[in-house]
């Protein structure tokens, strides 16, 4: 009889520890740290969307964390790794730090010639530049230009032959850019040509309406 009931007893406490494992939870706070961060958290075919600092209580099951950054020129980590998911099972993990960090790209300046470039930033504030340099810049930020020369000279053209003063950058990678500065062409040989041409025209239509006067009827 006894040898009967000790497997029974065997199987129940099996199965009652059975039974207690999928039932477990754990406890997981989830901390956002940074603007325009959210998250998923998917398990047992359920979604969970998390906006703010959340403790959850997840079973004992795959899950994985998707983060999403909404806003332009930030990127997201996962406790410490530059990565934007991760699949965990809650009772190896009691904490995931979701944090967003800005991407910077470099802007060379480089001025020949003498001038200056005044740079105009999205947040208002400005900067000039009057000697090559290197500006480190938010990712996805747009820059107006503005070229004006000194000392005599004059704003001549872009590096990409772009010749009006004012010009519009989005900073997407690093990027180099020239302003060329230098003396202005004289005009006054062309106004002499344009002076010369128009007294030309003149003198031809007096010395037309003379010899019509002097003809024969």
């Amino acid at each position: 009889m006894i040898k009967k009931v000790v497997p029974l007893i065997l199987l129940f406490l099996i199965s009652t520890t059975t039974i207690l494992e999928a039932s477990s939870t754990y406890k997981i706070n989830i901390l956002l740290q940074g603007k325009g961060i959210s998250a998923i958290v998917e398990y047992c075919n359920h979604l969970e969307l998390i906006t703010t600092n959340k403790t959850l209580y997840l079973p004992n099951a795959s899950v994985t964390i998707t983060a999403y950054e909404t806003i332009i020129g930030y990127n997201i980590s996962i406790n410490g790794k530059n990565i934007s998911s991760l699949t965990f099972n809650p009772a190896n993990l009691s904490e995931i730090i979701i944090k967003a960090f800005p991407i910077y790209v470099w802007i060379n300046i480089k001025i020949n010639g003498t001038g200056k470039v005044i740079i105009n930033f999205q947040n208002g504030s400005k900067e000039i530049v009057n000697q090559s340099t290197k500006l480190k810049v938010l990712y996805g930020s747009l820059l107006t230009l503005n070229a004006k020369g000194t000392n005599g000279e004059s704003f001549i053209s872009w590096n990409n032959n772009y010749t009006y003063p004012t010009m519009w950058l989005i900073a997407s990678n690093n990027t180099c850019v020239i302003v060329n500065f230098g003396k202005a062409k004289s005009s006054t040989f062309s106004s002499v040509n344009f002076l010369g041409i128009g007294l030309l025209v003149i003198l031809g239509g007096i010395y037309i309406y003379i010899k019509r006067k002097q003809s024969p009827t």
